[in-house]
């Protein structure tokens, strides 16, 4: 009878396997990290493995020649050309970012004071509706509007505003940055809305009982606040406008950026070393941002409630 009892107190149960006891050595909060990390490694880390390998490559009659070289970035990346693409891809992200900002700050701000709760979170889905459809389709929907013949333009012609079309609406910066507002304007508003909708109302109040006037609140409550909102609307942004091939590829004009020119170098002649290192090296200046950006905000902050 002792002998079955003292087995039965060895046993491991199916509670003690998954109540955070050490179980073949390891915790279960390990055990549950063992599909992401998998995931990661699989989908993530290995491919960019790969391409980092693929950049340091030959190159020869459309085949890649597995012997070490420099060329793809000697050569190319760190050629002139490749370098005045690369500058222009910032700069236009960068502003693309805070053009983002400027619309998606105010429009979150009155989905959350100026809306109900349920109301504000439809409204800010209707964002994600354009998205059901193709980012070609989105992008080429452009065409008809900011046209030489599209509507604005045969709006200001027979309003008699203009004596001929405005040619800079379209193939134009301009049009450029629209399709990048229209595209991303949502991962800005969506995570300051969180950030707003997080932040105590009693501040507010509290703010207001020591007579602070709205801009008195905004500046010294409501902003501070929501800066992890606003860091982390500018990191998608950011990263989502360098990346991007649809939109400057149609509304640009032909002003290249650093993913149409990785897009060239595959489709003209498979040349995947030259690629692969453009890639490596636009994603090094990514994580630059992502780690300056990190370094002083705490976007942790708005997953505290």
């Amino acid at each position: 009878m002792s002998t079955e009892t003292e087995s039965n107190e060895s046993s491991p149960t199916a509670g003690s396997r998954f109540s955070g006891e050490s179980w073949f050595g390891l915790q279960e909060a390990h055990l549950l990290s063992v599909p992401t990390i998998v995931w990661f490694l699989v989908f993530l880390i290995a491919p960019l493995g790969v391409v980092v390998v693929y950049s340091f490559m030959s190159y020869s009659n459309f085949n890649v020649v597995f012997e070490f070289t420099l060329d793809p970035w000697t050569e190319v990346v760190f050629s002139g050309t490749v370098l005045q693409v690369f500058a222009r891809t910032l700069v236009v992200a960068l502003a693309v970012t805070v053009i983002t900002l400027i619309f998606g700050y105010p429009l979150a701000y009155f989905l959350r004071f100026y809306t109900g709760e349920i109301t504000g979170i439809i409204l800010l889905l209707f964002l994600v509706v354009p998205f059901w459809t193709s980012g070609t389709i989105r992008t080429l929907g452009w065409f008809p509007i900011l046209g030489t013949n599209g509507a604005i333009n045969y709006t200001l012609l027979s309003l008699g505003l203009t004596s001929s079309p405005v040619e800079w609406l379209l193939f134009s910066p301009f049009s450029q940055i629209v399709g990048y507002l229209q595209n991303f304007i949502v991962f800005m508003a969506a995570p300051i809305y969180i950030s707003l909708s997080q932040i105590d109302k009693d501040l507010l109040d509290a703010s207001n009982t020591l007579r602070g006037g709205p801009l008195e609140t905004f500046r010294n409550v409501t902003l501070p606040l929501s800066v992890p909102g606003v860091a982390i609307g500018c990191l998608f942004t950011f990263v989502l406008s360098v990346g991007n091939l649809t939109i400057p590829q149609f509304l640009s004009g032909g002003e290249r950026t650093v993913s149409m020119l990785i897009n060239e170098e595959v489709s003209r002649g498979l040349q995947y070393p030259n690629a692969s290192a453009m890639s490596v090296a636009l994603l090094v200046v990514i994580f630059v941002f992502v780690f300056a950006l990190l370094r002083f905000v705490d976007i942790t902050d708005i997953a505290q409630t």
